[in-house]
């Protein structure tokens, strides 16, 4: 028995429904920021706020696995690499939702965006990756990018902007150690230990934080946690049906969103150096992904195993 990799097959259909789901996950990605913020804005502690959130996804997770009978699915061998990426991601959403409470929804979303090229750098330090002259000039033009949209000297760069920028880390730290555990833990494994990590830390600290709940407020910390599932599961189910070249590049669709319910609830118009910024950084990322695209070993399938 010898291990073969052959090439993945996609279908137009499947091409259009990875875009679709692509669209969708985004859309819900711009739903819990602009939910998340909207609870942070209100005097809801952060901690508060991330602690009900997870409540609602791990009722959610749980249903989905006892309804779908995957119980067997969440067994383990890597516990401790787990409890170590859910201590490291944990403060993703702290940082994020800290930086979300001072700042326009679209001037974060700018800059949490240099997570992509923050996980491209660290690679190379982490994974020994390989990274050629092409990878390293999309690195720096999308970290310009981020600078441009920080906007030092102009008195306005905050210690908001400084935590969305180690927001952005944080998220470089999640795709990080998805990689590291990707070889032995399935997607299912990695997003519920995540998810039930952050959960437990998180109301664990709660009772220094906590303050009563308005009951119209349950329903809005339930639909936080619903856009959050809904955002990542499309997210998934578009690297499976769609080759990641063609649908990565509308993960920048939420930017769109981001602008528009900043407008729309808040009134907040980017100015042109978020403008100038979030141009940057979608161009390179877009040359990135392009680049990526064209490796022969980009759109392969590894599990294929033949006699």
């Amino acid at each position: 028995m010898r291990r073969m990799v052959l090439p993945m097959v996609y279908t137009r259909r499947g091409n259009l429904t990875g875009i679709l789901f692509m669209l969708l996950g985004m859309l819900g990605m711009g739903l819990t920021d602009a939910t998340a913020k909207w609870l942070v804005s209100t005097d809801y502690p952060i901690i508060q706020v991330i602690a009900i959130r997870g409540w609602f996804i791990s009722l959610m997770l749980v249903t989905w696995v006892l309804v779908t009978r995957q119980i067997s699915a969440l067994k383990t061998s890597r516990p401790w690499g787990h409890s170590l990426r859910f201590l490291i991601c944990f403060f993703a959403p702290l940082l994020m939702f800290r930086a979300l409470r001072d700042m326009p929804l679209a001037d974060v979303t700018v800059i949490v965006f240099g997570s992509t090229f923050m996980t491209t750098a660290l690679s190379v330090f982490f994974f020994k990756e390989k990274v050629g002259i092409h990878r390293w000039s999309a690195v720096v033009l999308g970290m310009v990018g981020v600078v441009i949209a920080l906007r030092p000297g102009t008195g306005v760069f905050t210690t908001a902007a400084v935590f969305a920028l180690l927001a952005g880390l944080s998220f470089a730290g999640i795709n990080l150690t998805t990689r590291w555990l990707r070889d032995t833990e399935s997607a299912l494994r990695q997003v519920f230990y995540l998810m039930l990590g952050i959960t437990v830390l998180s109301s664990a600290i709660l009772p220094f934080f906590w303050i009563p709940v308005y009951l119209g407020d349950w329903i809005i910390f339930a639909a936080l946690g619903l856009f959050t599932i809904l955002g990542y599961i499309f997210l998934t189910r578009a690297f499976m049906v769609a080759p990641t070249g063609l649908v990565a590049p509308f993960e920048y669709t939420v930017l769109i969103w981001a602008v528009i319910f900043g407008f729309l609830i808040w009134g907040e118009v980017p100015d042109r150096y978020v403008w100038t910024g979030a141009g940057i950084i979608v161009s390179s990322g877009i040359y990135l992904i392009s680049r990526e695209s064209r490796n022969p070993m980009f759109s392969r399938n590894v599990d294929e195993v033949v006699d």
